[in-house]
């Protein structure tokens, strides 16, 4: 983290305050990044709910928790293509890449975290399996990357973890203390991931973002979604 800036903390001020409104908004609704409202043609109609996931009990909720690290490994694996040297999705959409080198920051970043969320998405769908489940099919997903520069990528994956963030403080009405401390922890990775993003993002595009909510921001507590809020915010990603 010593490549961060510290100037990265960002400043408490009424655009702050207001940026952080319209993102939290904007987690809840679908839209995403600076003004940047993502939907396609093919997306899931209509939005899923919490009522839609497999399973009951605690199978519920870990496929939940299952289908939102799916798709920020997903988002992770096409943001690496649109940053680097281009690729493929699971669609079959080629991405064309912006061939930024691999030791810029927002590359490595990306990089690393897309890694992590591979190793969540892996670990719940194990756990649902030893619990005798059956986990949720993985979902293809259409982030309408080729049309994303370099700060629309980052803020495209600043939303989705924040939006992470708040998905596990509001799954917490239905997650068993069998699993609460498992979620806890991935919960505070997400938290500590959004953080070195905006980071990132006010080092390389001055946005001013702060790192960690502020006493002006919700008490300085992360809010929380439901699930219905959180699955209708991402439902415009995933592809029937």
């Amino acid at each position: 983290m010593s490549s961060l800036k510290e100037a990265s903390i960002g400043k408490d001020t009424n655009t702050d305050r207001r940026r952080f409104v319209t993102r939290s908004v904007a987690a809840a609704i679908g839209i995403v990044g600076a003004g940047l409202f993502v939907s396609s043609a093919r997306a899931v109609t209509p939005a899923l709910t919490f009522a839609d996931i497999p399973g009951s009990g605690d199978i519920k909720t870990l496929n939940y928790a299952l289908s939102l690290e799916d798709l920020e490994a997903d988002l992770y694996a096409q943001a690496t293509m649109r940053l680097t040297g281009g690729g493929t999705n699971a669609l079959g959409t080629a991405i064309t890449g912006l061939g930024l080198g691999k030791k810029e920051i927002d590359v490595r970043y990306v990089r690393q975290f897309g890694l992590v969320e591979n190793q969540h998405r892996d670990f719940l769908r194990g756990a649902i399996v030893a619990a005798g489940g059956t986990a949720i099919s993985p979902f293809k997903y259409d982030f309408g990357m080729q049309s994303l520069n370099r700060k629309g990528v980052m803020d495209l994956v600043y939303t989705a973890e924040k939006t992470g963030v708040s998905a596990y403080l509001g799954a917490t009405p239905f997650i068993s203390r069998t699993y609460l401390r498992t979620a806890v922890a991935i919960q505070g990775t997400e938290a500590r991931h959004t953080a070195v993003i905006a980071a990132i993002l006010n080092q390389l595009f001055s946005e001013g973002l702060n790192v960690a909510p502020l006493a002006s921001e919700n008490g300085g507590r992360d809010l929380a979604l439901t699930p219905d809020q959180v699955l209708a915010a991402v439902s415009p990603f995933i592809v029937t």
